[in-house]
């Protein structure tokens, strides 16, 4: 019973380890062309962690239906980069955070914008992906 409860308070900490998202929001108008602020937020780690990459990509809603990201690959890869979340002191309410540009490439309509992440977490180095 005791090691169930190691491996839950194991995954609950590296479930606290994701990155995500912050900016743009989730429903944002984004033109074909324009270069964009991605804004890449992770909370800090209650345990050890090694950032490897991450991948940002695109992908179109075809047929009116938006693909969950991920589900069908990135789509159109904007950036591919070590990922080293930092504390701004001049914004520290954002917390650990990294700021990516990116230039949206010629899509129509509506479009899922993915990030992938891959980190090894705990003292064994657990590999996580998000």
């Amino acid at each position: 019973m005791r090691s169930f409860f190691i491996l839950v308070s194991l995954a609950l900490s590296a479930l606290a380890q994701q990155a995500t998202i912050i900016s743009p929001a989730n429903g944002s108008t984004i033109a074909a062309g324009d270069e964009i602020v991605v804004n890449v937020h992770q909370d800090e780690a209650a345990t050890d962690d090694v950032q490897i990459p991450i991948v940002l990509g695109i992908d179109p809603c075809l047929g009116g239906t938006c693909p969950a990201p991920g589900a069908d690959g990135v789509g159109t890869i904007l950036a591919k980069s070590l990922f080293d979340p930092q504390f701004d002191p001049n914004t520290p309410q954002e917390g650990l955070h990294q700021l990516f540009n990116v230039t949206v490439p010629q899509i129509e309509g509506p479009s899922v914008l993915s990030l992938t992440h891959l980190q090894m977490v705990g003292v064994s180095g657990m590999p996580l992906f998000d």
